[in-house]
Formats: structure tokens, sequence, C-alpha cells
């Protein structure tokens, strides 16, 4: 494999082997990139973390030149850091599982958090929600190197982020830029209406225009099932959807993003790690 090219998965982390059975996948599958869960995806609780499975990973990367700051952590899906109103349930499980997980981050060394900015019925109240719990999550990991990154998205209901202009606006009223990004997810991006089949060069063109190529830090590569510009969010498997292969190669080789760590959202099933594999072989042609 072009070990220039960062490309890998989205990874499983359970509860018994966690961020050392992370790395045995990824080196499975032959990543030199990816992207996993660091707790349960679907719920705020946390696993209690082994630092003798954080030294082990820790070893086992570096024995297989892989280098942790290329995996990007996803927060969990039932977050809503958008939520307007301050002293919810929701906005305070959402902020303290991303405290902790950006905690556990710190400690394994691992550098990019990306989460879904979130959904308000006020875009405007929503945009600056994020952004102060942003600013309050920095605050309380201000000696930390952790960098959270915020997660395009298409317009689906009151999604925050669904164009470059929201997530420039979150952006401008972060304080510490330096740990502030984006994560692209080519999905998204496309069923949002960025044509990155036919007009790749243009897309990252606006991108830099609205927010600046130094704020893209990851992307993950998914196919879609839908036309663009439709709104809806069905990741497809690499070659299987209206991206298309030839548009997916084209963008993990672009110069512009080879280096940026970057995980496929495939669907997937018992079969994951042959599919993952062949999909990275794919991609690197």
């Amino acid at each position: 494999m072009n070990k220039e090219i960062l490309i890998g998965a989205h990874l499983s982390y359970k509860k018994d082997t966690q961020l050392l059975g992370t790395i045995k996948d990824a080196i499975e599958i032959g990543a030199t990139s990816g992207a996993f869960y660091i707790s349960n995806s679907r719920s705020y609780n946390k696993f209690e973390q082994n630092l003798d499975l954080v030294k082990q990973a820790k070893e086992l990367a570096l024995k297989n030149n892989i280098n942790l700051n290329n995996f990007i952590v996803h927060s969990p899906l039932v977050g809503n850091l958008a939520n307007t109103v301050i002293d919810s349930d929701i906005y305070e499980k959402t902020f303290n599982s991303y405290l902790a997980d950006l905690k556990m981050m710190e400690k394994a060394n691992i550098k990019y958090f990306n989460f879904h900015p979130g959904s308000s019925a006020d875009r405007i109240k929503g945009i600056k929600q994020v952004a102060n719990a942003i600013n309050d999550l920095h605050s309380k990991t201000k000696n930390d190197s952790t960098i959270i990154l915020l997660e395009t998205m298409m317009k689906k209901g009151n999604f925050i982020g669904v164009n470059f202009e929201e997530l420039n606006e979150i952006i401008s009223l972060v304080k510490d830029k330096t740990r502030v990004g984006v994560c692209i997810d080519t999905c998204h991006v496309w069923d949002a209406g960025y044509d990155i089949k036919n007009n790749l060069d243009g897309v990252l063109r606006e991108f830099d225009n609205t927010i600046g190529l130094k704020f893209l830090k990851g992307l993950h590569i998914n196919d879609s099932k839908n036309k663009l510009g439709s709104h809806v969010d069905r990741h497809q498997a690499i070659g299987k959807g209206y991206i298309g292969l030839k548009a997916l190669r084209e963008l993990v080789h672009h110069p512009k993003l080879f280096h940026l760590p970057k995980a496929l959202e495939t669907p997937y099933g018992n079969d994951d790690f042959r599919r993952w594999k062949d999909e990275i072989e794919l991609l690197i042609g």
C-alpha cells in the first residue's frame, strides 16, 4: 500500500480489548488511518479506560508504523450540542460525554475528536450554542493537545452545519482556532449539493474561500445511495453509489487531501473486514 495516502475504516472499540483491539483491526485491513468510537456509540455511558491496553496499543502501533494522530475519534451519536436549552438533560449529558471522551483521548495521545454539530430549530442560537460548547470544552482541556472537528452535514430536519457557511460561522466564534477544524464526509457533502464528482477542485476552492483549507483535518470516505443534493444521508459501498469509484479514487489521491486522515464508513455486515480491505485497495488503485 502507498503509505503516503492515509486511509482506513471506522473500526470497533470494544470494552474488553479497547484501543489495542482497534489497532489490531487496523493492521488486519492494512489501514494507515481510521476512526472509532472511544465509548458506546448509542449511549452516554463510558467504558473504564484500561491504561495497560493503551500502552500495548501504542507499542503495537509504533511497531507497525501506525501514527495514532492519524485516527479520528467519533463522538456518540446520541449527543446534541446545538440544543439551545442550555440546562436541559440532552445538552448536559452531551457536553459531559464529549469531555470524558476528550480526556480519554489525551491519555491515549489521540488528537482528533469529531462530532455532528447537532440540531436546533433556531439556527442562529444553535450555531452560537455549538461554538460556546467548544469554547467550554477547550477551557476544561486547556493543557491538552486534542482538536475538535465539526463534521459536514446535509440539510435534513434542523441539522446545523449543512453548508460551509454555517461551519465557518461556528469556527468564527471559537476562541482557540488552533484546536478546531472540519471533517468532510463525502456522502454528506454530496447529499448537501456539493458536486465532488464533477467539480472537486471547485468544491475545495469554495471550502478554502469560505472556511480555509487549513481547517480541513480529516475525511469520511463514503459513496452515496442518493443523487446529488438529495438531502438524505444514506451511505453506500465504494463504487456502488452515485459518487462512484473514479471520483472517490481521485479524491483520496488529490494532492490537497492525500495526507489527511481518512476513514471509510461504508455499510458492512459479517464480512466487514474483507470488504474494508477490498475497498481500501480499490481506492488506492
